[in-house]
């Protein structure tokens, strides 16, 4: 029987996003306490709740990587509509220093700065012209120029991204297999990097039920998505099914 996996994160609707956004500042306010005239062994102490640590993984329409030199890579795709559907896609790309929010370069054909916060249940992605990116001005929701809450749903060790550029890339279990058979990938999948091992990469992808399949792809299969020189970048890629037959 075919199967199939499904890598595509999907926007959720506007109604319920602007809801969700609006509870999730709330409770982000709420969590940042101050505590006065605690006394101890005569001491008086002022206690302020710590800052939530940037961490990779997905985070409702966002991926973000951490890389071992700490540089922060993400991806942001999501699609509304049905049968004739607006996406809207960008990279962005910073670097992590301390526990203020990273200020990134967020592109697909232009290149808009913005900043990126973590919050107790996610981060906040802030990018004052972030509807400006392609496809963008009636996906993304407005809050974006001042800070949209993004939900963490799943933690995970993604140390890079990559954008898929083959067809067709099966996920091979070892470094060097070369079976034509099982899971595949296609050109314009972005996901999440485990590992690099002599010219391959271990990489992740999560399909539309939350589970996740990982597999080794070579490096001429892929590519690290780069912001170029003069402003534009590789595309952002529209985020294709990942199949298995």
């Amino acid at each position: 029987m075919t199967q199939q996996l499904i890598y595509n994160v999907e926007g959720e609707s506007l109604v319920h996003k602007q809801a969700v956004a609006s509870a999730r500042k709330a409770f982000k306010f709420s969590t940042r306490l101050l505590l006065t005239g605690v006394l101890w062994a005569g001491v008086t102490v002022q206690v302020f709740a710590a800052d939530a640590a940037l961490q990779a993984g997905q985070y409702d329409a966002l991926m973000l990587a951490i890389t071992p030199d700490r540089q922060l890579q993400g991806y942001y795709s999501e699609t509304l509509g049905g049968g004739v559907t607006r996406h809207c896609a960008f990279y962005l790309q910073g670097r992590i220093q301390g526990e203020a929010p990273v200020p990134v370069t967020t592109w697909s054909s232009e290149a808009y700065p913005g900043s990126v916060t973590a919050t107790a249940d996610g981060v906040e992605l802030t990018v004052e012209r972030g509807r400006e990116h392609a496809g963008c001005v009636s996906v993304l929701m407005p809050e974006i120029t001042t800070g949209l809450a993004l939900s963490r749903y799943a933690n995970k060790p993604w140390i890079g991204l990559v954008s898929i550029t083959a067809d067709k890339a099966y996920l091979q279990k070892h470094p060097g297999d070369k079976v034509a058979k099982g899971p595949y990938i296609v050109k314009g999948d972005v996901l999440g990097v485990l590992a690099y091992q002599a010219g391959w990469a271990r990489v992740e992808f999560i399909n539309d039920d939350g589970r996740s399949f990982t597999g080794w792809v070579r490096e001429d299969q892929y590519k690290r998505p780069m912001l170029r020189e003069g402003l534009a970048s590789e595309e952002a890629g529209a985020g294709r099914a990942a199949v298995a037959p």
